[in-house]
């Protein structure tokens, strides 16, 4: 994959050229095909903005014959995916959606103890913004399990343990979904410093997934 710059920071905006030498299994771009994207960090989601297909052997316009010919191959339908993994590599890009979330120490949940009411709503708020900022094909308890160094299964029992009069749950437990209650919201504000405390307020991927795309 070759980015316009080595770095993708909130906000910015990243050109990206992919081509046969990407395949990997999550992608497949035919030979002598060239895709260009254009992708930008909101609130910490990778948005893609924009997909152009070009022929190699032509940059000026993709023909008919070899549209035909190649359209067929192509498969992009994990290209979110695709870009999650090679911008999320440590030795390269380093990007992580959970850089963009509100300071919070959860150690309170690797250590196993009694978790207080703005450790459940900060908690409920990663749920959820692992729901708006993953890939769909990325398990949001996998992640968070990763991400807090706990088990997978702990993830899962933390979720339907969260106070009700925190948060809410939408669907099924593996199912993405749920929105924090007015309380919890409140008690996140007056826990935060006055920075965090805005971009909370401004981030639109910290309050609720409704199971659509908020982008």
């Amino acid at each position: 994959m070759k980015a316009s710059e080595n770095t993708f920071e909130l906000n910015a905006v990243l050109a990206v050229t992919l081509d046969s030498s990407d395949n990997d299994g999550l992608i497949f771009v035919p030979k002598n095909s060239e895709i260009n994207v254009i992708i930008e960090n909101y609130f910490g989601k990778i948005i893609i903005n924009e997909i152009n297909i070009k022929n190699l052997e032509d940059e000026m316009a993709l023909s008919k014959d070899k549209l035909e010919t190649s359209l067929p191959l192509l498969d992009l339908k994990l290209l979110d995916r695709y870009l999650f993994k090679q911008l999320n590599d440590k030795t390269s890009f380093n990007y992580s959606p959970y850089n963009y979330f509100p300071n919070y120490d959860f150690s309170v949940f690797e250590k196993g103890r009694r978790a207080s009411d703005i450790d459940w709503a900060m908690f409920s708020s990663l749920y959820i913004f692992s729901c708006n900022v993953l890939p769909e094909s990325i398990k949001v308890e996998l992640s968070l399990a990763k991400e807090l160094r706990v088990s997978e299964e702990n993830i899962k029992k933390f979720i339907k343990k969260i106070p009700e009069k925190i948060f809410r749950k939408t669907g099924h437990l593996e199912s993405r979904g749920g929105n924090l209650t007015f309380d919890a919201e409140e008690l996140i504000k007056n826990n935060l410093n006055e920075e965090d405390k805005s971009n909370f307020d401004e981030n639109p991927y910290l309050k609720f997934h409704s199971g659509s795309d908020l982008a």
